[in-house]
């Protein structure tokens, strides 16, 4: 129920283009240990998990969407100077990963192709030990949907695990989407009452 309800907020907020931008926060899950709302880690790798890798999440603002502008900002960290477990080398590339045919959660054990580089960005740190990205990524308009059902991941890969050594689903907070599901409902709204 909780995912019909996000993709239809998800469905009304792109269609109603919102006048106003709205913020909208995600968490990091997966299949793994993540699963439970936090995090980058070996566990969410599909199709299979990666035991013995480094593990990462969130930091600072940890990961928004701006509506107006389709930026996606992502702060993101691993290794043990951001209070993770060290990976077992430097990120040799870092990408968002999507979209996946199904939408979250069945997405978390999806593997598709990769859609954005991370690591030619600016704010890339391939660092085992206190790496990530702070950075942002423009969005394409045909991604956005996509985006708000869960179907777009980050992953870093290692040398030892050139498939991705940390993963995590991109889903959007359920309170960012119904505020914005509301606030999309009330300028339709002023709009047809305008007419």
């Amino acid at each position: 129920m909780v995912r019909f309800i996000l993709c239809a907020l998800g469905v009304l907020f792109t269609a109603t283009g919102l006048a106003n931008a709205q913020i909208i926060a995600f968490d990091l899950r997966g299949r793994g240990p993540g699963a439970s709302g936090i995090g980058l880690t070996g566990a969410n790798e599909a199709p299979t998990a990666v035991v013995g890798g480094g593990s990462g999440g969130e930091l600072g603002a940890g990961i928004t969407f701006n509506s107006a502008t389709n930026v996606l900002t992502i702060n993101v960290g691993w290794g043990s100077g951001n209070g993770f477990t060290d990976l077992t080398g430097p990120v040799t590339v870092g990408h968002i990963h999507g979209p996946t045919v199904m939408t979250a959660p069945g997405s978390f054990s999806e593997a598709v192709g990769i859609r954005y580089n991370l690591h030619t960005e600016p704010g890339f740190n391939a660092s085992a030990t206190s790496g990530g990205f702070n950075g942002v990524v423009n969005i394409l308009p045909a991604d956005v949907a996509g985006l708000f059902e869960g179907r777009f991941y980050l992953n870093f890969h290692t040398t030892v695990n050139p498939g991705g050594e940390i993963r995590g689903q991109m889903v959007p907070e359920p309170s960012s989407m119904i505020l914005a599901g509301v606030v999309a409902a009330g300028a339709a709204w002023r709009r047809s009452r305008k007419r």
